[in-house]
């Protein structure tokens, strides 16, 4: 039940947006009731909190199944770099956008999705210390993976506009990353050299 509460609430927010979203809607489309809906979500803002860090968890799983998925060999920043931009281009990452977005104005919203930035980034952390050990240790990779994630989702908040020209800006900008990433290897030198 919680689940499918949880699966509504995302599908509401990805086509409606969180103004627009009813709890009303929610119920309706997970087929449950409303006392049901206020047993495991009393507000509407709890309700949409845990759908947000729900989706994080599920992403974070998504990327690491999907990097594992690729031969070590293969393996590369810019592969994993093409695996993450995917999870920032699908219609869940509207939801994460749009609470954010909805966030400003709203403080039961606000407490919780500024928590976002430091959970994705810390998933990501835990990502390049899994697949790319060597990298984890570089100075200021911490400050570098949020850098990245405040890219992509501007690239992302970009492309919900539907203009062509953000959305080829937006590719062409990508490709330089990966061209860029090409060049940096999985490994480093124990003194904390690239080669």
């Amino acid at each position: 039940m919680r689940d499918r509460l949880l699966d509504a609430t995302l599908d509401c927010l990805q086509e409606q947006g969180y103004s627009a979203m009813s709890t009303n809607d929610v119920v309706r489309r997970a087929r449950v009731s409303r006392g049901a809906l206020a047993h495991h979500f009393p507000t509407k803002a709890e309700l949409v909190c845990a759908a947000a860090e729900r989706l994080i968890s599920q992403r974070g799983a998504e990327f690491r199944e999907r990097l594992s998925a690729i031969e070590p060999e293969r393996r590369t920043v810019a592969e994993a770099l093409n695996v993450l931009w995917s999870m920032y281009s699908d219609a869940s990452a509207a939801a994460l956008i749009e609470l954010t977005v909805a966030a400003r104005h709203r403080p039961e919203l606000r407490a919780v999705i500024t928590a976002v930035p430091d959970r994705i980034g810390q998933l990501t952390g835990e990502m390049v210390r899994e697949f790319f050990p060597d990298l984890a240790g570089l100075p200021f990779i911490e400050q570098s993976l949020y850098a990245l994630h405040a890219f992509f989702g501007g690239l992302a908040l970009n492309g919900l506009t539907g203009d062509e020209e953000l959305t080829r800006r937006g590719a062409d900008v990508r490709r330089l990353l990966n061209l860029l990433a090409s060049s940096i290897p999985a490994r480093v030198s124990a003194e904390g050299r690239v080669s």
